[in-house]
């Protein structure tokens, strides 16, 4: 009996491990097409710090307008979006990660359930220069799918914050693919 109650609940564990909520949007986030990026450096590195202003987001749909700080640390999530050490820059090819509240301390990903594909997202990159992104999935995911931080080889920049509002049951991921500027003629 014993024994069928640990290998029950280790199907459980299992199953809650790689279910995910479903995922809407235009496309569905795929884990097979992602994997860890090379150059992250672990939370101690001592070349990392935390905390200052790397670039600059305007999401216009939901009237973001905000710096992006260095380091996913508590402490510098508390402060606004932040950019997951590691992971790639504006402009940069690979996976730019970008983590911010939605209730709780400015909440400057509070709206990111109201985007929708083909919404506009600009990143400034190491020059100041505004990056074109166009938001392409959305998708709810558990708190361990650490895959999305993982380089899928395409420039995109990926955004979560914890969901539903006001609670940490699950993630909110939303994907914006690197777009080319439109011609101003």
């Amino acid at each position: 009996m014993k024994r069928s109650l640990a290998v029950f609940g280790s199907l459980l564990l299992l199953a809650g491990l790689l279910g995910a909520a479903p995922a809407t949007g235009a496309d569905t986030l795929d884990p097979a097409t992602y994997a860890p990026a090379m150059s992250r450096r672990p939370a101690g590195d001592p070349l990392q710090t935390l905390g200052f202003q790397t670039s600059h987001i305007q999401i216009p749909a939901i009237g973001l307008d905000t710096p992006i700080l260095e380091g996913v640390d508590m402490s510098v999530i508390n402060q606004g979006v932040a950019h997951w050490v590691g992971t790639a820059t504006a402009g940069g090819a690979g996976n730019m990660v970008l983590a911010g509240h939605r209730t709780t301390y400015g909440a400057p990903f509070g709206d990111l359930d109201d985007l929708q594909p083909g919404d506009v997202v600009y990143v400034t990159d190491g020059s100041g220069i505004p990056v074109l992104y166009k938001v392409t999935t959305t998708a709810i995911v558990e708190p361990e799918d650490v895959w999305i931080t993982y380089d899928s080889g395409a420039p995109i920049v990926t955004m979560f914050a914890c969901h539903p509002k006001g609670s940490a049951r699950y993630r909110i991921v939303v994907i914006a693919e690197r777009a080319a500027p439109t011609p101003l003629f």
